[in-house]
């Protein structure tokens, strides 16, 4: 079967972005399947450039990223980016791409990131990939963007929620999924030292909180503000990579917590990997709409943390209803909850470590995670 994946990074190059998409496409391939990955800029790119600092809606930075992280995992010829004002195709170049897109059986748009063009709609099998339940479930019922024509575009809607989730539209059908991880690709890191914090690299706010039907689903930053304190409650020290405002970093610095910019950890797979391994564990927040509507969403940055060996400690969207905690994944629902998981881990590393690496290998692999969705063409 003849594949194509695609997925949002050249425009924000950084490694969580990178493997949220690409681990479909390495998913597919360990299956036997030909696969390529697809990356469409939209008709307005937006990019930046991590050495200028600057912007760069040409998006070339990110695309020499991509090269190279492409080559990484054993797919440097495997790939196209699409710059659609300029009509520029990198990777492929523009004929072995539509060639590739012409005999494509299946389309898999994780992140509801790829537009649906005339070449994309004439693919026999169009999977939409929700990554970010609730808020696109009301965007498609309030906007009047793309997003609000996946269900009509896609063959299949599949979720990283659990349904039934707020403001579906009538008739349409959401499948439960899950990142997949390719665990091969994520080795277990070597002890950490024995002061190293528990980190996360997380983002205050991507977006504004919406509403629907009188009830408000915020965002990670209305949910790390109940946690501020946190650093007060435990002996177990705690560092974050947090992206937003100057504002949002006072707010967790004040409470005790050990904060630093998210780019130097997280831009490269090598320093991503790097920054897990000299962490004790995951400390993870969700967003507040996540909880509110109990969606179930469990985090793809998560994974990374147990695939490496990483005890992870988070907050309970509903997750702890289909995924097994308690041993190397510990939910929390509040504060106490939180510090008191933390010392738990804390006090037997070694257990939790272990359990959080075959947790990855029992529910996350992406092979198993891949043929389930093809199932359910």
């Amino acid at each position: 079967m003849n594949v194509v994946v695609s997925g949002y990074y050249a425009g924000f190059p950084v490694a969580g972005l990178f493997w949220h998409a690409v681990s479909f496409a390495l998913g597919f391939t360990e299956l036997g399947h030909q696969v390529w990955y697809l990356e469409d800029s939209g008709d307005v790119p937006w990019g930046f450039d991590f050495e200028r600092l600057d912007f760069d809606h040409d998006c070339r930075y990110g695309v020499r990223r991509l090269a190279a992280e492409m080559d990484a995992v054993g797919m440097g010829d495997r790939w196209v980016y699409r710059h659609v004002p300029t009509d520029r195709w990198d990777g492929l170049g523009r004929d072995r791409a539509m060639d590739v897109l012409a005999g494509a059986d299946v389309l898999v748009n994780v992140s509801l990131s790829a537009p649906m063009r005339p070449e994309y709609l004439h693919i026999p099998h169009r999977l939409a990939v929700d990554t970010d339940p609730v808020f696109n479930q009301v965007r498609m019922r309030t906007s009047t963007t793309p997003t609000a024509t996946v269900a009509d575009t896609h063959t299949r809607l599949f979720t990283f929620g659990r349904p039934p989730l707020p403001a579906p539209r009538p008739g349409d059908e959401w499948l439960p999924t899950r990142q997949p991880v390719v665990s091969r690709l994520w080795p277990v890191a070597g002890p950490p030292e024995p002061d190293a914090p528990f980190t996360t690299v997380t983002h205050w706010e991507a977006y504004p909180g919406i509403s629907w039907d009188g009830v408000y689903y915020g965002t990670k930053g209305d949910t790390m503000r109940e946690y501020a304190d946190l650093p007060h409650r435990t002996g177990v020290p705690l560092s974050l990579a947090l992206g937003g405002s100057a504002r949002a970093q006072r707010t967790m610095t004040g409470g005790g917590w050990h904060v630093r910019e998210p780019v130097g950890v997280s831009e490269k797979t090598t320093d991503y990997r790097a920054w897990i391994a000299a962490s004790a564990g995951e400390i993870g927040f969700a967003k507040h709409g996540y909880v509110t509507a109990r969606s179930g969403w469990f985090s793809d940055r998560t994974c990374s943390y147990l695939a490496s060996g990483r005890p992870a400690v988070v907050q309970d969207t509903g997750w702890s209803e289909w995924l097994p905690e308690g041993e190397g994944v510990l939910a929390f629902s509040d504060p106490a909850q939180a510090a008191a998981a933390l010392e738990e881990v804390a006090a037997d590393p070694g257990r939790h470590a272990r359990a959080a690496r075959k947790l990855v290998e029992e529910h996350f692999e992406a092979e198993h995670v891949c043929a389930a969705m093809l199932e359910a063409l």
